[in-house]
């Protein structure tokens, strides 16, 4: 009965695409995930068997372990109203056996194709998987050429077909798969052991391929009798007919078909990644895929019978000084070949925590990936498009291949995990919990070696508890060097960073790179980067020291690149700069910049105001008003007011270096902060204009902004700080610690980008300014009551400085902002009863919480997204899921700024306010917005290395 319009759980089934012994195959649309699938609904007598099923559920669930580009994946066995299905990938296209009705396949062609179904025979034997049904009708075409290998070990796993008529599109025969004295396979391509009914190993498989390629090079079968005893006893008896293969076919396809054809399976060749090299090297022979003949000349009628032995003597000369210098001939240098990919109009690239755009290359160069705004996309050196990875999150970054490329590791933002994901989609697999990860190797012993706040650590690439291997905050781009006894690592604590080396025996460290980050290349160089430059050096691992001078090797920027271990390079071009673009300085030394609506899916809405050097934008609580911060032209700030229904704001304050606007609830009065180092205090001021600055407290011994008020504006939460460092050592790290969070680095195969750009703080600091490890601060949140003699109260006292703080809509939470701390993240607590409890939201450093206006959510920036987290307040706290909303960046906006924050939200809750950076034209004295839509470009570089070690050579 067909199953054509109906549903199966959440599947609707779309139409019948085929059918076969082991059941009928529908396409049908996944409702949960919107994807098309395959199902694949098994006969009714299937489920009577509960040996059988639990059989075939044990079978699915290893067969589901297989990830490869070239076998079809199995998404899952699942049963719904007393129907057993399986969902499979839909691959569209035709099969090898359509293919083949139509003759046979061109020589080179069919040795490519035949190269696919080998490398995924050999991923499979790999996790101890036999095909046990390889056959045409199992192997699709795509429309783009590539081949998909279906039903991988079904055959094993549904023991039990009976025998069809169609001997060369039949499903399986078997009775009991896995017992001594069973046929299992299809007759005509059945390997003698199967006929004969006896145990098989990977060996049979090898048999099939021999079979189906050489098919596909004479374009019919060549085992095929009319009944199945018949065709049996011809693959048990006869010889397949050499003589119908290609005329000058390669002899080494020759040698290699005589191999995988042995009837005596000892003899018969025992791996086929045998087969797959030989079939490679044919593929890569400049003679091509045909034997040359050698042509002789007829001798004439009037030469003696001695005389054809001298000639055949001489030919023979020939032939052996032919194969001496073919032998002897120096193998060609691989050419260093550019080309280049661009991204379909319907993709953009997502930038990653650095903001640098996710790239990753498999070990063996032949693919690489990258994440865009819907998802991780991977594409093969050798195809046209790229494809989407379906499963994998749309915030995925920090990628990188497993060393069989079969699978893909990221971290996931939202939820702040470690995560791979099979080439081919699924669902992905949580490795562990994590901090923000800064770089990330799966490595050939199977456990994944990555960097985040702890420190460097690994674990198994399976999942589970990750060992610390160096326990160190303020680092990124861990990565071990060859013999695993010693970790490099990017001091990310002060400016400029440092490349160190440490010891894991001894502890010892060796400062390697005192002005930027780099990676160690398996050539024998360490590679670091510049703003627009790539330089190599020679490095000698045993006194972990370079050996040589710096050389340039690439001139032209990156914003994301990868070097495979066999040295393909791909990058994505453009200059690493912390907020991308080249901003106009305002009065203040900060960007000019615009304001700008967002609403939650990033839709951008300009505001009609001038630019100008804006920060600390505060809406009204009655959504009528923006406060600003506004640099004047003696370096210092005032507060002024944009009414959102004119275009030019209105100076509000005239004390010196006013700035963190605050309006009261009523939406009458903005309170500030004033004054400079030795003379700080907070103020306020009615919002109309009236009136003159009234102070409220002085806060000259290191006080904070105001921070925020209570619901009922008879409270105000501020803060107040001491350290060791001054003030301008204070702002200084601050800006250090965000630029950090918003900047870029180099990664390799397998290493991360360090937080923050090669080219930041690379000029002399400062005079007297501090790094942040010569600097404690400790900082107490505190309120200041706004009646009577405004009373300062200390509420908690915390090691590290508060970025943001801010007080719930129903007055009864506080949630802030906490860096240069062990603690670092986004904490909340009861308030004013802060002692009564303590959730962390977030374990890194973030700029801008916020509340939503209905006490629903949080939202925070961090690494340059916008992440929202669904929270409860009643009866007490709980925090659930968290979203990335946007990159910024994406949609040209500034994440932040070395101040408090950025962005504000609107009183309905559906939008934010954004600082928008205006960048600069060729004439600097102009202003316009940006005209590039962004990145959308990747190099590719193949054999790379080789001219690395031309050009810097490494004794």
């Amino acid at each position: 009965m067909s199953m054509t319009g109906k549903s199966l759980a959440h599947y609707d089934i779309a139409k019948e695409i085929g059918k076969g012994g082991m059941g009928v195959v529908y396409q049908a649309k996944d409702q949960k995930l919107g994807r098309d699938v395959a199902i694949k609904v098994l006969p009714e007598e299937f489920a009577k068997d509960a040996e059988r099923v639990a059989r075939f559920q044990r079978e699915a669930k290893l067969l589901a372990s297989l990830n490869h580009p070239n076998i079809a994946a199995i998404y899952g066995l699942e049963e719904s109203e007393g129907v057993h299905f399986l969902v499979l990938e839909l691959i569209e296209g035709d099969t090898l056996a359509d293919r083949i009705k139509t003759g046979a396949i061109p020589v080179e062609e069919a040795l490519k194709l035949a190269l696919q179904i080998a490398e995924a025979l050999e991923a499979a034997h790999e996790k101890g998987v036999i095909h046990r049904d390889l056959k045409p009708a199992n192997i699709k075409i795509t429309p783009e050429g590539k081949i998909k290998v279906l039903d991988f070990g079904l055959a094993k796993a549904f023991a039990g077909e009976q025998e069809q008529m169609n001997l060369s599109n039949s499903p399986t025969l078997s009775d009991m798969a896995t017992q001594q004295g069973i046929i299992l396979g299809t007759a005509a391509y059945m390997s003698p052991e199967q006929a004969r009914g006896n145990p098989v190993d990977k060996r049979a498989d090898i048999w099939a391929f021999g079979v189906v390629l050489f098919e596909m090079l004479v374009g019919r079968q060549i085992f095929s009798e009319n009944t199945v005893s018949d065709t049996l006893a011809s693959v048990l008896k006869t010889e397949p007919k050499w003589d119908s293969l290609p005329k000058n076919l390669h002899p080494r396809i020759r040698l290699m078909l005589e191999s995988c054809l042995e009837k005596d399976v000892k003899s018969r060749s025992s791996g086929i990644g045998e087969v797959r090299s030989d079939i490679q090297k044919v593929l890569a022979d400049p003679s091509g895929v045909f034997s040359q003949q050698i042509q002789t000349l007829k001798p004439r009628k009037k030469l003696r019978l001695g005389i054809p032995w001298v000639a055949a003597i001489a030919i023979l000369c020939l032939i052996i000084a032919g194969v001496a210098v073919w032998i002897l001939k120096p193998i060609p240098k691989p050419q260093v070949v550019r080309s280049e990919y661009v991204l379909p109009e319907d993709q953009q690239f997502f930038r990653g925590s650095s903001g640098l755009i996710p790239i990753a290359i498999s070990p063996d160069g032949s693919q690489f990936a990258y994440s865009t705004t819907n998802g991780i996309y991977i594409r093969s050196v050798n195809e046209l498009d790229a494809r989407p990875i379906p499963g994998a999150n749309e915030d995925a970054q920090s990628l990188f291949f497993s060393p069989d490329g079969q699978s893909i590791g990221y971290f996931s933002l939202a939820d702040r995990k470690l995560k791979s994901i099979s080439v081919s989609g699924g669902a992905p697999v949580d490795l562990c919990d994590a901090g923000i990860v800064k770089g990330a190797t799966w490595h050939e012993d199977n456990t994944i070696v990555y960097t985040d706040r702890r420190g460097v650590c690994r674990l198994p690439a399976e999942g589970g508890i990750p060992e610390v291997l160096l326990e160190r905050t303020g680092i990124a781009g861990g990565q071990l060097l060859p013999g695993g006894k010693s970790v490099k690592f990017i001091d990310v604590s002060s400016q400029p960073y440092k490349t160190v080396v440490q010891s894991l025996e001894t502890g010892d460290q060796k400062v390697i790179y005192d002005k930027g980050d780099g990676f160690y290349s398996p050539t024998g160089h360490f590679l670091y980067r510049t703003e627009d430059s790539m330089f190599a050096v020679p490095f000698d691992l045993n006194k972990l020291e370079f050996a040589g001078k710096p050389v340039s090797v690439m001139t032209e920027g990156s914003i994301g690149d990868a070097i495979s271990d066999s040295g393909t390079y791909v990058y994505v071009p453009g200059t690493r700069n912390w907020i991308g673009t080249r901003n106009i300085v305002g009065r203040f030394g900060l960007p000019i910049n615009t304001l700008v609506w967002v609403d939650r899916q990033g839709n951008v809405e300009d505001i009609s105001a001038p630019p100008d050097e804006y920060r600390n934008p505060r809406i009204s609580p009655d959504g009528t008003k923006v406060a600003l911060t506004v640099g004047t032209e003696e370096g210092s700030s005032d507060i002024y007011i944009l009414d959102l229904d004119s275009e030019t704001p209105r100076r509000l304050t005239f004390i010196k270096n006013s700035t963190d606007p605050l309006w009261t609830p009523d939406s009458q009065r903005i309170v500030f902060v004033a004054g400079d180092a030795d003379k700080t205090g907070i103020y306020w001021k009615a919002a109309d204009g009236t009136g003159k600055e009234e102070l409220l407290a002085s806060m000259s011994d290191g006080g904070g902004p105001p921070w925020s008020l209570s619901s009922d504006g008879k409270t105000l939460v501020t803060t107040k700080g001491t350290g060791t460092g001054s003030l301008g050592g204070f702002r200084e790290i601050s800006a250090a610690m965000l630029r950090q969070m918003m900047g870029g680095g180099m990664r390799g195969r397998g290493s991360g980008p360090p937080e923050g750009p090669p080219g930041f703080g690379r000029g002399p600091r400062s005079e007297g300014s501090s790094t942040r490890e010569e600097m404690e601060f400790s900082v107490d949140i505190g309120t200041l009551s706004m009646e009577g003699d405004h009373e300062w109260e200390s509420l908690l006292n915390l090691d590290g400085w508060v970025i943001d703080l801010q007080i719930s809509p129903d007055g009864k939470w506080m949630v802030y902002s906490l860096t240069g701390s062990e603690q670092a993240g986004i904490h909340v607590h009861p308030f004013p009863d802060v002692d009564d409890g303590q959730w962390q939201v977030y374990t890194s450093d973030a700029i801008g919480c916020l509340w939503s206006p209905n006490d629903r959510e949080l939202f925070y920036t961090s690494f340059g997204s916008l992440i929202a987290v669904e929270v409860e307040t009643v009866p007490t706290f709980k925090f659930g899921k968290s979203e990335v909303l946007f990159n910024p960046r994406d949609i040209g906006l500034n994440p932040g700024s070395i101040h408090s924050r950025s962005l504000d939200i609107s009183p309905d809750g559906k939008r934010f306010l954004f600082l928008k950076d205006v960048a600069t034209t060729d004439d600097e004295s102009q202003a316009e917005e940006p005209t590039e839509e962004g990145p959308r470009k990747i190099i590719i570089v193949t054999n790379w290395f080789e001219e690395l070690k031309d050009r810097v050579p490494v004794d």
